[in-house]
């Protein structure tokens, strides 16, 4: 089965960029600081070797961080490729308007946090062909959650909330729209 989520799975993790970050500045001002006791003689060491193995201590940080990072994004681009493969299925079950089984794998493409944009626009699209009004007012949330400044998928929301009885939304999601 193909992976939901390819930045969860198991195996080599990388430091977030805002630590190793955070490590830099630390080692770097630490150096600073070391150098200048030495310099002024309060501490025994000698200020040139201290930033020098700073600076290669920095280095090899950066460098470790930024092949970790082609590494980590390198091991997802075969199932990113599953994925494209997976929605372009999909999409030709919507055009041939077979939407229960294109809805299957847009769902499936959405996952349970709605964050595949194109698999939610097309999901909405089907559930609008099914006249399930609740069910495309979810996708069309989760799509404006990824795309705020879409004026189509307002009037699909404005479509649904008026299947729905919910009128207010309905002219909320209409103004939106208009101010698109």
């Amino acid at each position: 089965m193909m992976p939901q989520y390819p930045d969860e799975e198991e195996g080599m993790r990388m430091l977030p960029p805002k630590i190793v970050s955070i490590a830099i500045v630390v080692i770097f001002v630490g150096a600073v600081v070391l150098s200048w006791l030495g310099g002024m003689g309060f501490i025994p060491v000698n200020p040139m070797m201290t930033l020098g193995l700073s600076i290669m201590l920095i280095v090899i940080l950066v460098c470790c961080s930024a092949i970790s990072m082609i590494a980590t994004y390198s091991r997802k681009i075969p199932e990113y490729g599953d994925m494209e493969i997976r929605y372009e299925e999909a999409k030709s079950h919507y055009d041939n308007e077979e939407y229960e089984a294109a809805l299957e794998i847009f769902r499936e493409l959405a996952g349970p946090r709605l964050n595949h944009k194109r698999a939610v626009y097309y999901g909405a699209r089907c559930y609008e062909a099914q006249d399930d009004w609740e069910n495309m007012k979810i996708f069309c949330k989760a799509y404006l959650e990824l795309k705020p400044k879409d004026k189509e998928v307002w009037e699909m929301l404005n479509r649904a909330h008026k299947k729905l009885f919910e009128y207010e939304e309905a002219q909320e999601a209409l103004d939106r729209a208009s101010r698109l």
